[in-house]
């Protein structure tokens, strides 16, 4: 069975700021609690970080690209850089436009990782509704809205534009590296929010949830789809 795996959330929290376009692995471990809407997974996953031989982080991971497919533990190399007022330019998306207003690529990863922030909130982390609506989302703002048509998921896009100028100095971006030209490194970009404000999964979690991966989801063009 083929695993392609949109993967979601970038973003490993380190105290303090590692040194731009440094090499981090990230790996794909679960679908969280395996929520599906459309046929597709919606964030947060789980994931896996490391620099080196040295582990950064293990937790939810939530993605911000649509239509870019990960493979479920395969890694890969990302960059790391933060949406708190400090990207790097190694950011996988630029200036977006919604409702008619057009947003730098800063104030699209602040949205963004405003919405984050909410997604990981107790009550929030293990609701079907708010994964749904705040996944879609997140994956609107960089794909033009095309993700999802739900008023539910555009009124969580509002709300996440009305905070596009706060910044979440606790939500770090992991985009993958693209160096190789055969695309190995290609995958989703993924959003982490700081393990302080994020709990980390238990492990027993992560595998039940891998269980329903095998029991008959793939993913297609990065979208987590029914088969």
């Amino acid at each position: 069975m083929n695993l392609m795996q949109k993967s979601l959330v970038a973003a490993s929290l380190l105290a303090a700021a590692p040194a731009a376009f440094s090499q981090y692995t990230m790996t794909l471990t679960g679908v969280g609690d395996g929520v599906v809407s459309n046929g597709v997974y919606v964030s947060p996953y789980v994931g896996t970080i490391t620099q080196g031989n040295t582990p950064v982080y293990s937790g939810f991971v939530i993605c911000d690209d649509f239509n870019t497919e990960s493979y479920l533990n395969t890694p890969w190399q990302a960059t790391q850089s933060s949406s708190g007022g400090v990207l790097t330019g190694t950011e996988k998306f630029g200036g977006v436009s919604f409702d008619g207003n057009t947003y730098t690529a800063q104030q699209a990863y602040n949205a963004a990782a405003w919405l984050a922030n909410q997604l990981v909130q107790p009550g929030n982390v293990t609701s079907a509704t708010a994964q749904v609506n705040m996944g879609f989302a997140i994956w609107n703002i960089f794909d033009n809205g095309q993700a999802s048509s739900l008023a539910s998921v555009q009124q969580e896009e509002a709300l996440a534009f009305s905070h596009d100028n706060q910044v979440e100095s606790n939500v770090t971006v992991y985009t993958p590296s693209l160096s190789n030209p055969n695309g190995v490194n290609q995958s989703q970009e993924f959003l982490v929010v700081n393990p302080t404000a994020a709990p980390e999964i238990d492990p027993a979690s992560a595998t039940s949830a891998l269980s329903l991966l095998l029991g008959g989801f793939t993913l297609l063009r990065g979208r987590r789809r029914q088969s």
